[in-house]
């Protein structure tokens, strides 16, 4: 049911019939929600790629150094301690930010009360959240290098309060510079302090604060960006306030859910086995979401295009089949080469041999890799047609359905494999498979149908003559399969009609052009 549109401005009191009156100048129509064309999509594309290579640079520094210095104990406390504080920092969502970039981009002549309010909810929840997260692991039996990762962490529950609001008002205006900019400023401080740290004999404590030191460059960033466009923004309302909490109460629930299931394997780990079992997760799941940038900058540039052409439905449908066709031509070969590939992948980054343990849980986490993908653009599609209550209610299901399964799976393997990340990967997937299950069916109707389903069976076909050269290139030095297998799946994918010369063209056309959206 979509959630009621509620007029924050007053009445205005009726105006006296005073024939000596002047009329009023005529003012200027408020700004109208704007729907980006084609020439939007790519060029904000190509706004987060240029950044991407830094983002990667980043990611990939600290794949190899956090294993490598930490080890698989340390390196599980970390994971632990980023699992409690995400979950427990849901105290602070309430669904807030979602909610505010879907009215933002529907009418952005409210951006400033709204963003004024939303600040005002947020910073007071994220202190009561970071006083759980830190009470929970000051009751448990944890060591005290844990407890001080934890509360160095709490910190960042708070930035990412703000974070949140902030960008969630930017993404509302298309304003997509700086959310292209914020994770590589993030990434690549993160990954310089921990750089430094590390080198100097520091450990997961110094981790953790250069963690929260990338999260302040990159939040300062976003404010600077915001105040620019607006430099005054409203004190806060509580009728405001209480229109964002009821309208953002679906968006808590599913990112509450989110959080659960997306986090709570790390801490079950924790509990039912040992720390290095929860660095070998931590390892193998850092490998799997390497390439995770391709379905979030989709996501962050569809939802207030979505959210705008809600009543176009042909608008509408169009762009989310081009961004579900556009997550699975990439992700999938993706997702397969890891598969095909993942103790090449450990040995390059020449981990510790504990770390071989982390190879099977990263061919299991793979297939989740695709999925995420599509559920991202699923619910995207679901929130920008006001249908995330229905996808909220899948959350849930999810939330209920990961940590039964957890608590089934991760002593069973730990029992008779040795290693209770095997089971966590593999509930992983089943989860995600789960979310897109119900969310093909949650789909309206004319969105999703035989004519997606066949493409994507196109794109699973060039993905296995890619797969055949890879197996056969495996021995060689790795670059050789990621290079040649890339290049068989561009080849395989013009073949099988996934990919045409003319939709690279079309995209080439656009980056060059300097017209603007006409929409």
């Amino acid at each position: 049911m979509a959630v009621p549109r509620v007029d924050v401005d007053p009445p205005l009191p009726p105006r006296r019939l005073v024939a000596v009156e002047p009329d009023p100048p005529e003012q200027p129509p408020p700004p109208k929600a704007v729907i980006p064309g084609a020439r939007h999509f790519v060029r904000t594309f190509l706004k987060f790629g240029i950044a991407q290579p830094l983002t990667w640079a980043s990611s990939a520094a600290l794949a190899i150094m956090l294993p490598h210095f930490l080890g698989a104990s340390n390196l599980g406390k970390l994971g632990f301690a980023f699992g409690l504080t995400l979950i427990t920092g849901q105290l602070a969502n309430l669904g807030v930010s979602v909610y505010l970039t879907k009215e933002v981009a529907r009418a952005p002549e409210r951006a400033g009360t709204l963003t004024g309010s939303a600040l005002a909810m947020r910073v007071p929840l994220s202190l009561g959240a970071a006083l759980v997260a830190i009470t929970i692991v000051s009751l448990g039996s944890h060591s005290d290098v844990t407890r001080t990762v934890v509360l160095v962490l709490s910190v960042g529950i708070l930035l990412d309060a703000v974070r949140a609001v902030v960008q969630g008002t930017l993404q509302g205006l298309h304003r997509m510079t700086t959310l292209a900019a914020f994770p590589a400023i993030t990434g690549a401080v993160y990954a310089a302090g921990a750089a430094f740290a590390l080198t100097r004999g520091a450990g997961v404590v110094a981790v953790a604060a250069a963690y929260v030191l990338g999260q302040a460059s990159g939040l300062t960033v976003s404010v600077v960006a915001l105040w620019r466009t607006h430099s005054h923004l409203a004190g806060p309302s509580w009728r405001l306030c209480r229109m964002l909490l009821i309208g953002g109460l679906p968006f808590f629930v599913w990112q509450a859910a989110l959080a659960v299931y997306g986090q709570v394997d790390s801490v079950i780990l924790s509990y039912l086995t040992n720390d290095a079992v929860v660095g070998w997760y931590v390892a193998a799941y850092r490998i799997v979401t390497l390439p995770i940038f391709v379905p979030t900058v989709l996501m962050t540039v569809a939802f207030p295009a979505l959210s705008a052409a809600a009543r176009d439905s042909q608008r509408f449908n169009e762009i989310v089949r081009r961004a579900v066709q556009v997550v699975l031509l990439t992700t999938t070969p993706m997702a397969l080469g890891i598969m095909l590939l993942p103790d090449r992948i450990v040995h390059a980054l020449h981990w510790s041999d504990s770390f071989q343990h982390s190879v099977l849980p990263i061919v299991l986490l793979a297939p989740s890799f695709p999925l995420v993908a599509v559920d991202m653009m699923i619910g995207t599609a679901l929130t920008a047609r006001d249908r995330q209550k229905q996808w909220a209610l899948t959350g849930v299901g999810a939330a209920v359905l990961n940590p039964t399964l957890n608590l089934l799976l991760i002593p069973w393997t730990q029992l008779h494999l040795g290693n209770g990340a095997i089971g966590a990967a593999a509930v992983t997937t089943v989860t995600e498979l789960f979310m897109m299950v119900v969310g093909l069916i949650l789909m309206p109707r004319g969105v999703l149908g035989r004519e997606t389903a066949v493409w994507a069976l196109r794109c699973l076909g060039a993905c296995a003559v890619m797969a055949v050269v890879v197996l056969l290139l495996r021995g060689a030095t790795i670059a050789v399969p990621v290079v040649v297998g890339a290049l068989t799946y561009v080849a395989a994918s013009l073949s099988f009609g996934t990919l045409s010369l003319s939709d690279v063209r079309a995209a080439l056309r656009h980056v060059v052009s300097r017209a603007e959206v006409a929409t």
